[in-house]
């Protein structure tokens, strides 16, 4: 069976072939553009994603060197909105979940709405990034393109209008909205309407293994197809992931470290936290399966930062020797022992998704002496990253849900130092998947699925390049260093919401 699988990301658009029995070829990656036309902007525009993903595909069935294919299957970020009119002609560009305009009315919203029950309700925290409060701000400050919108849709669904003609939203992304109540799968007409907003300017609802539609001729030749195939809708891109990786044993849990990072495990019901605080979502992935855990801001994206502004020299370095200037950055903060010599550091310099204290938080270095080395702060940024993964995993287990193994994928999983800090501090073993895309091959199961009915036969192509077992010497060294780094961040709390 041959697939043609496309992921869209908020800053990288992939695709290739998945042959079933081969395995992958033809794949293509490609950086999408983020557009800021304002201040806290970030948009995508519509009209480029849909010709990048035809662009993609021509690429992607030329290098594999095929003209046909049982299916196109898709797979996208979360949280975007995008308006259309009657025409469904595009009104705005997709608001991405960067998008930070929404907190100009987010505590309006709230107001009106009570955050515990709609988190109750939905899953979702009350944050900003969701289409909830995206859609809450439109109709707040561009009253005009609210009322001139008859749909609102996100990236992904857009992608399947333009493909099939069909207007409608698989539930896995739909569950991503806080529109979506868990209990029904269907939208809470109650918070829709309290929230003074239009249900029928919602997609009809589908299931991730539902075929939507033909791929029209006249787009099937211009990619390259002999003849047009059918779409499965397929999940969200976090979703896939974990279907990618194996991820619907109930006692394994499946990360991404990657820009931002996150930690889910697999679940026959929606669970929510039964503290106040709200420290994990719930999503939907597929046939009853439900995705428990946390994204947070703050992944790989801090090492970048520290690239980018700290190790010009390692650049010039890694060029000359054809190697990652990640590797050279990795070596150095081996140097370091566990605990950095008694740095702490604080990864939000992007914010942060936990309701407590979210989009306010900062980075924060804390500890430094004069004999500390760049090492240290090195080998602090990557344990602040493991603490705050491990603040996700504490909350899991404290409603119940335990696992035995963490499989991990992304940029972050090549580094093998990362990865023995990420099994000591979450006290897990780690396996990682850095040979392929784990959100592309997830998608071609959930195709699988939908064009015979199951998976089955499928799972040599999920294949783990490296296990990472705890050390328990450290992890007695992390579990103190743990308690300094929520103790840091509970004595700034205040200090972030003065912000």
């Amino acid at each position: 069976m041959k697939i043609l699988a496309v992921d869209v990301g908020t800053s990288t658009l992939k695709s290739a072939l998945v042959d079933l029995e081969k395995g992958v070829t033809g794949f293509v990656r490609k950086e999408i553009p983020i557009l800021r036309p304002e201040p806290e902007a970030a948009e995508h525009d519509p009209e480029t994603l849909f010709r990048m993903v035809l662009e993609n595909l021509k690429e992607t069935l030329a290098k594999a060197g095929v003209s046909e294919v049982d299916c196109l299957v898709l797979s996208g970020y979360l949280f975007g909105v995008l308006a259309l009119d009657s025409k469904g002609e595009p009104l705005t560009n997709v608001l991405t979940w960067l998008d930070r305009r929404a907190t100009r009315t987010l505590r309006t919203l709230f107001q009106v709405l009570n955050p515990v029950d709609v988190y109750r309700r939905t899953g979702c925290p009350p944050l900003f990034i969701y289409p909830l409060a995206k859609i809450f701000w439109l109709k707040t400050a561009r009253e005009n393109t609210y009322r001139a919108t008859k749909r609102f849709l996100d990236a992904k669904g857009y992608l399947l209008l333009r493909l099939t003609g069909e207007e409608v939203m698989e539930v896995s992304s739909a569950s991503g909205s806080q529109l979506l109540n868990l209990e029904r799968k269907d939208w809470d007409h109650e918070i829709i309407h309290s929230a003074g907003l239009d249900l029928d300017k919602l997609p009809q609802l589908v299931e991730p293994d539902t075929i939507v539609g033909d791929v029209p001729v006249s787009i099937a030749r211009s990619i390259g197809l002999k003849s047009p195939v059918p779409v499965v809708a397929g999940v969200f891109d976090g979703a896939a992931v974990s279907l990618g990786l194996g991820g619907l044993e109930e006692d394994v849990a499946t990360s991404h470290l990657s820009t931002s990072t996150m930690l889910r495990v697999a679940s026959r019901i929606p669970v929510i936290d039964s503290s106040p605080k709200m420290r994990f979502q719930t999503y939907y992935s597929l046939r009853g399966y439900w995705l428990p855990g946390g994204a947070v801001n703050s992944g790989a994206v801090v090492l970048r930062w520290f690239r980018d502004n700290f190790a010009q020299l390692e650049r010039l370095v890694a060029q000359e020797l054809g190697v990652s200037e990640y590797e050279l950055l990795d070596n150095e903060a081996a140097l370091s022992p566990p605990g950095s010599n008694g740095v702490v550091f604080l990864p939000y310099i992007s914010g942060e998704r936990f309701p407590e204290f979210g989009n306010n938080a900062s980075g924060v270095i804390y500890g430094l002496r004069e004999w500390h080395t760049r090492k240290d702060v090195l080998r602090a940024i990557m344990e602040g990253v493991a603490f705050n993964l491990n603040l996700v995993n504490e909350a899991l287990r404290e409603n119940g849900l335990s696992f035995r193994e963490v499989r991990i994928t992304g940029g972050g999983a090549n580094s093998r130092l990362w990865l023995q800090i990420l099994a000591d501090v979450l006290g897990v073993p780690i396996k990682a998947f850095t040979k392929g895309d784990a959100a592309l091959l997830g998608s071609s199961f959930v195709a699988k699925i939908a064009i015979e009915g199951n998976a089955a036969g499928v799972e040599h192509l999920v294949k783990f390049d490296k296990t990472v077992e705890p050390i328990p010497e450290n992890q007695r060294i992390y579990m103190e260093r743990f308690k300094e780094f929520k103790y840091l961040l509970n004595a700034l709390l205040p200090m972030f919401s003065a912000r």
